[in-house]
């Protein structure tokens, strides 16, 4: 029997800037997901349609090759990371990994472990590279942790969509449709993707997509699979159909995205 899976954010790097008067550039992209968050100061921001002011205690997300428009407020400073997604075995009671993605801002209530954090961040400078990532990914799981509780605590207040989400990822990896989900928690599919909506930003088929995207990507970068042994891993009828899906959502083949992203 397949364990349950979940995604967590893996710190790539991390730059500390320090009371910047204005950002280089008024909108940037990036190649993948990065994080601010700000110490002090104040910024404006606009990512898609999220957009407001974030200053100490908010942490702002954006998702690969969108443009993040940033206007500083007063002069503003922020730890700023690169991250990717990796898959990481469910733990007992694990609070789903705050899915979906979030894109804007996320406030932190926890503000005394925030300083907290953000201390020991400002100490790393010092430290040899090797330590330096073993330690910056240390306090990055702290952060997402506490990212986590305020997700989970403000966008999910319906349990049973709590749990139409683990059965998602429970069951991701095998051929299933939603009437499956929706008769497993008693509801009829129509109310499943209207509450599932509400609860995650998603209906129940691009949650599910998106779990099984991203077990495919980490096929495709960590094992040596054929592109229909990774489409039976990951719920797919076969490859052909596995290559259709992710290069609609990707925006790059299978084939490609191995080829550029593997070491």
């Amino acid at each position: 029997m397949n364990k349950p899976w979940r995604f967590v954010p893996a710190a790539i790097s991390h730059v500390y800037w320090n009371r910047k008067e204005q950002f280089e550039m008024k909108v940037d992209t990036y190649d993948e997901w990065v994080l601010f968050a700000v110490t002090e100061g104040r910024f404006r921001y606009r990512i898609e349609v999220a957009e407001g002011v974030s200053g100490f205690g908010d942490i702002v997300f954006c998702p690969p090759k969108t443009p993040f428009h940033r206007e500083a407020i007063e002069p503003v400073s922020f730890h700023f990371y690169r991250f990717r997604w990796e898959p990481a075995p469910s733990l007992p009671n694990d609070p789903l990994s705050a899915e979906p993605r979030p894109v804007g801002n996320i406030e932190i209530v926890d503000r005394s472990r925030l300083s907290s954090n953000y201390f020991y961040l400002k100490q790393l400078s010092g430290l040899e590279d090797e330590q330096q990532l073993a330690s910056i990914q240390s306090l990055f799981g702290d952060l997402w942790h506490l990212i986590c509780r305020e997700l989970n605590r403000n966008r999910v207040q319906d349990e049973q969509m709590l749990m139409a989400a683990r059965w998602l990822q429970e069951h991701a990896s095998k051929p299933l449709r939603i009437r499956d989900l929706a008769a497993a928690i008693y509801i009829n599919p129509v109310q499943l993707t209207r509450r599932f909506q509400a609860a995650w930003g998603r209906t129940p088929i691009d949650y599910l997509t998106s779990l099984r995207i991203e077990r495919a990507k980490s096929l495709l970068l960590e094992t040596d699979m054929t592109l229909d042994d990774i489409a039976e891993n990951c719920g797919y009828e076969n490859g052909f159909y596995l290559s259709r899906v992710f290069t609609k959502v990707v925006k790059i083949a299978p084939s490609r995205f191995r080829k550029m992203n593997r070491l």
